[in-house]
């Protein structure tokens, strides 16, 4: 039997002990509440950093140069109770980041225990604030999307958002690569497991896309253009070598003005292609067998009425050859031309050169332009379509038509990526060639071929021609249309050159267009120079010599490129 004295004894050691953990519990809620509840904020601060890091995978162009990357930059956040006196230091805070003063007052003042300040800062800023050495300030380490060459292919590149996710461009199109996790993208780091994405490798030359944008931008500015694009693709493969359009942005400073440029509108903008759609009316009846190139055909001295409705020419003309025709870009002669053919032929050659259909390159939100069925069409319609009218185009499907010519009659699908890799430099995806369809025989495309040189030579487009290079190709101006009141706007077109060189066999397509330039709207005047100087300059890095007797000029217009260096931030 136990005694009473030993159960009091127990009883007391029991009570001793509570006494004991009542008195430790009170020490630590009121004496060392301060230390505990800034351990614990510094624990929930620590967090995000502890977490495997992931990094987005890089985005190069053909030869390995880099255009997108990411870096490790600073992230500023407070702890609210820290900060002793909000209004000085919140004040000066807001200086320095541009930040609206009462919202972050508002943001401090309540009752969370972090709260984020302004994420991925700018080098310069963070280590300003850091020297300020604000009470409750502190920095975490996140990864930034950064762009080497600024605005350098900025709409195919495209953004990445602030928590890395693909907004625009390569960047949206291939984001489930670019941000892929896996056994093969993980990199051990002394900080721990890194989880790297797949790396996309393009098509894009660096050096053409900036030789595309330097001379685009010159001649944007001169001609006051709305809108330009350019396009250089290679003509055989049908790799997009160069991509550009203005107005463009800075994928390094996006903000509200500029965010409207994120697409592009070599892909995702319909227009009337006008005269330079001639070519897929000229080779369509060159294979159907229904005009020779010798034969003349009467172009009604300018002015011609048919059913109910007048076609007009720039000049008036009276007998032109089929050549001719071309040469001097007659609606009344082409017209008359389709006129020959079964209007479900011409249709399908229309489709079979990729007009009414995506084209299937790898950027978003392409579209299939405006093409009717034959049901549909009106009177006129065989007529307005024969010389680019009635129908809608995208740039990146009219140049692949242009390439298709030069390309023996093969329609390949453009490409804009070459590969995409893992971490461990393995192949993840191969963008192989893909031949479309071969869409008129290769006889009919060297006669073509011949035609459009012949543009070049002795018609609208002799200023596309380059010293010591054959040229093949077509302009075009278009009176704009507004196709949601399928109505013409006064005084406003879009001027344009197509062609390839050299002619003889073709390495090179260039689209130049205009949108609604000022003074001169003749694709010939504003949109061919500019084909000339792109495509004189891309001759000379692809090392393509020149030529005839032209060994002289090529060397002087050597010397003024060397002199102009690539310098990347464009």
């Amino acid at each position: 039997m136990i005694s009473k004295g030993r159960i009091k004894f127990v009883f007391c050691g029991i009570f001793l002990c509570f006494l004991f953990l009542a008195f430790r519990l009170g020490h630590i809620q009121i004496a060392q509440h301060q230390f505990y509840s800034e351990k614990s904020q510094n624990q929930r601060v620590r967090g995000p950093s502890n977490l495997p890091q992931v990094s987005r995978g890089s985005i190069y162009d053909r030869n390995g140069k880099e255009l997108a990357v990411s870096i490790m930059v600073d992230s500023c956040y407070a702890i609210p109770y820290k900060m002793k006196n909000h209004k000085i230091y919140v004040r000066k805070l807001c200086s320095i980041l541009n930040l609206d003063y009462k919202k972050t007052l508002k943001k401090l003042k309540s009752h969370r225990s972090f709260v984020w300040i302004k994420r991925k800062l700018n080098p310069e800023i963070a280590e300003r604030i850091k020297r300020e050495n604000f009470p409750g300030i502190g920095f975490i380490k996140e990864e930034k999307r950064f762009y080497p060459q600024n605005r350098l292919a900025c709409q195919v590149i495209g953004v990445a958002g602030l928590d890395n996710q693909g907004l625009a461009g390569i960047e949206y199109f291939f984001d489930s690569y670019l941000r892929r996790k896996g056994k093969k993208n993980v990199k051990a780091t002394k900080d721990g497991m890194h989880f790297v994405g797949c790396d996309v490798i393009l098509t894009i030359d660096e050096v053409i896309q900036y030789i595309a944008e330097k001379e685009l931008r010159k001649a944007f500015i001169k001609t006051k253009s709305k809108a330009a694009t350019i396009i250089v693709q290679n003509t055989k493969s049908g790799e997009i070598l160069a991509m550009a359009n203005y107005p463009d942005f800075n994928p390094n400073k996006i903000d509200a003005f500029n965010i409207k440029y994120l697409k592009s509108p070599a892909v995702t903008d319909i227009f009337e292609p006008g005269s330079t759609f001639k070519v897929v009316t000229a080779a369509a009846s060159l294979e159907e067998g229904v005009v020779s190139r010798k034969e003349k055909i009467f172009c009604e001295n300018g002015k011609y009425y048919i059913k109910g409705f007048y076609i007009h020419d720039h000049e008036k003309e009276d007998w032109l050859t089929f050549d001719e025709v071309m040469e001097k870009s007659s609606n009344i002669g082409m017209t008359k031309i389709a006129f020959r053919m079964n209007n479900r032929d011409f249709y399908k050659y229309v489709r079979n050169f990729g007009f009414g259909n995506l084209t299937g390159i790898d950027l978003p939100n392409e579209v299939k332009g405006i093409l009717h069925s034959p049901t549909r069409w009106t009177n006129r319609s065989v007529s307005s379509i024969s010389f680019g009218q009635e129908i809608g185009v995208t740039a990146i499907q009219l140049i692949s038509a242009f390439s298709c010519i030069g390309n023996s009659g093969v329609l390949m699908q453009p490409r804009i990526v070459k590969s995409v890799v893992n971490a461990k430099d393995e192949l993840v995806k191969d963008f192989r060639l893909v031949k479309v369809r071969q869409v008129v025989s290769p006889s009919t495309a060297k006669m073509m071929v011949e035609i459009l040189e012949g543009v070049v030579n002795d018609g609208t487009g002799r200023e596309a021609a380059i010293c010591g290079y054959p040229v093949a190709g077509k302009t075009g101006t278009a009176q704009k249309i507004n196709f949601k009141t399928n109505t013409y706007e006064k005084n406003k077109y879009i001027a344009s050159f197509v062609g390839f060189l050299p002619s003889d066999n073709p390495q090179i397509t260039i689209l130049v267009i205009f949108d609604e330039p000022q003074k001169n709207y003749w694709g010939g005047v504003v949109a061919a120079p500019v084909f000339s100087q792109v495509g004189f300059q891309v001759m000379n890095y692809l090392n393509i010599l020149p030529q005839k007797d032209s060994t002289l000029v090529f060397q002087a217009e050597k010397e003024i490129i060397k002199n102009d260096k690539f310098k990347g931030n464009t």
